[in-house]
C-alpha cells in the first residue's frame, strides 16, 4: 500500500495538535473550518508538542552528519525539469531517475529510506528499488530533499524536532509550490514536532560539526532573491537562534558554475569532525575562477582554526563532496573511472575509517545539478520509525 494525504489533512492535522510550526496557520484554520471528514486522530502522533521561543532556547541543534539515524528521506523525480513540456518519460529521466535509485539503494543498505514519489510515478520507482525502500505517495515539483525536507535537530537528551524554513525555488528559479509543502507531509508522517521560521533557506546551504559550527556562503544566502530584506547579522542571528549553533562561518561563494542553488556550501565542503573540515581543491591552471574561490575559503576556514583537508575537485559531474554518510557507510557518488575517483575516495577513506565506502556512479545527477548529499535528508536516532508505505 502507498497512502496518498490530502493537503487540508495534513494542515488540519498539525493545527489540531499545536503544531503550527510548519503549517500556514491561516490554510489550516481554513482546512479545520471546511467540513472535511477527519478520524479525530492526532495525525502526528506526538508525545512532546510544547515548543519554546526558538530551538535554541530548548536546547535543540543541527546534529553532524557523522552521528547515528533513524533513517533517511528522499523524494523521487517527477519529469519536470528533466524532459521536454508534455513528455512524461525521455532518456535524460530515466538516467537520473536510475542515479538516484542507485543511491537510495546504497543508503538503504545500513538505514532505513522513506521516498516519496508522485503517485504517477510508484510503479517507476519499484521497478528500480523494488521493496527496498519505503514509498509515500506526495504530490512534488522535483526530487532535492536536502532543501525540500526540514531539517532535523536533536537535544542532550536525545529528543528530535522538525525545523521548517521557507523554500522558494532557490530563489524562484524553478516551480515549488509542491515542494514548498512537502516538509509538513514529512512532518505528520514522522509525528514530530516542529518550529517554523520564515527565511528561507535550504539543507545544501548550510553545514554544521555538531559542536556550534555552522558554515555557510554569501551567495547563496545573500541573494537578492532569498532574503533581500534580512542583513548578514540578522541571517547569523536566525541560524544560532533556529539551528541551535554557537558560530557562523561565512564563506564567499559556492562552486560556479551553479544555476540550480546559487552558492551552496554543500558543493564545496564537508565536516569530517569539529574542528577538521574537507573542501574541494582545484589547481588555477584547470579553473582560475574556482581557484580563487576555494582559496578564499581555505583562508577564512584556517582563520576560524578549523583544519582544512584538501579534495580533489576531479569530476564536474560526480563532486565525490556531495556524499551521505550513512550508519555505517559512507555513500559517494563517482565519475566511474579509476583516474578520476581514486585520489578522492582514498581521502574518503581515510577522513572516515569506520565507514563502509560505497561507489556510486552519479553522472547523470550530476548533471541534473546535485549530488547524493542533495537528494537525502538524515532524521536522526531517536525519532521511532513509523511505517507508512510498502
Amino acid at each position: 500500500m502507498t497512502p496518498t494525504y490530502s493537503r487540508r489533512k495534513i494542515l488540519a492535522g498539525l493545527a489540531a495538535a499545536g503544531l503550527t510550526g510548519c503549517a500556514r496557520q491561516q490554510d489550516a484554520d481554513t482546512a479545520l473550518q471546511s467540513g472535511e471528514e477527519d478520524s479525530g486522530q492526532n495525525d502526528t502522533g506526538t508525545e512532546d508538542e510544547t515548543l519554546g521561543v526558538n530551538p535554541a532556547a530548548d536546547g535543540f541543534f543541527l546534529p553532524a552528519e557523522t552521528e547515528a539515524h533513524s533513517g533517511c528521506l528522499m523524494q523521487f523525480p517527477p519529469a519536470d525539469h528533466y524532459c521536454q513540456e508534455g513528455e512524461d518519460s525521455c532518456t535524460f529521466l530515466d538516467n537520473v531517475r536510475s542515479d538516484w535509485a542507485a543511491a537510495a539503494l546504497a543508503v538503504a543498505q545500513f538505514e532505513p529510506v522513506r521516498v516519496y514519489v508522485e503517485p504517477a510515478d510508484v510503479k517507476a520507482l519499484r521497478a528500480l528499488c523494488g521493496s527496498s525502500v519505503e514509498v509515500v505517495e506526495a504530490p512534488l515539483d522535483d526530487g532535492w530533499s536536502r532543501d525540500t525536507a526540514p531539517n532535523f535537530l536533536r537535544d542532550l537528551q536525545g529528543r528530535v524536532r522538525a525545523m521548517c524554513f521557507e523554500f522558494n525555488g532557490w530563489g524562484e528559479s524553478y516551480s515549488y509550490e509542491e515542494d514548498a509543502e512537502v516538509q509538513w507531509q514529512m512532518v505528520s508522517d514522522l509525528g514530530v514536532a516542529a518550529y517554523r521560521h520564515p527565511m528561507v533557506l535550504e539543507g545544501g546551504a548550510v553545514i554544521t560539526d555538531g559542536a556550534g559550527t555552522l558554515v555557510t556562503t554569501q551567495e547563496c544566502l545573500l541573494h537578492d532573491q532569498r532574503n533581500p530584506h534580512l542583513s548578514q547579522s540578522e541571517q547569523t542571528q536566525i541560524l544560532k537562534d533556529w539551528l541551535g549553533v554557537e558560530r557562523v562561518i561565512w564563506l564567499e561563494n559556492g562552486w560556479v558554475p551553479d544555476p540550480l542553488t546559487k552558492g551552496h556550501v554543500d558543493g564545496i565542503a564537508a565536516f569530517v569532525s569539529p574542528g577538521t573540515i574537507l573542501l574541494n581543491s582545484i589547481s588555477e591552471q584547470e579553473d582560475a575562477i574556482n581557484y580563487a574561490i576555494l582559496e578564499s575559503a581555505r583562508q577564512i576556514l584556517e582563520e576560524e582554526g578549523l583544519e582544512v583537508i584538501r579534495l580533489p575537485a576531479t569530476s564536474f559531474t560526480a563532486f565525490h563532496i556531495n556524499f551521505y554518510l550513512a550508519n555505517g557507510g559512507l555513500i559517494v557518488p563517482v565519475q566511474g573511472v579509476a583516474s578520476v575517483d581514486d585520489e578522492p575516495v582514498g581521502i574518503l577513506r581515510a577522513c572516515f575509517p569506520q565507514h563502509e565506502i560505497v561507489e556510486v556512479p552519479c553522472n547523470h545527477l550530476g548533471r541534473a545539478g546535485g549530488g547524493i548529499h542533495c537528494i537525502t535528508q538524515p532524521v536522526p536516532q531517536g525519532l521511532v520509525w513509523p511505517t507508512l508505505g510498502s
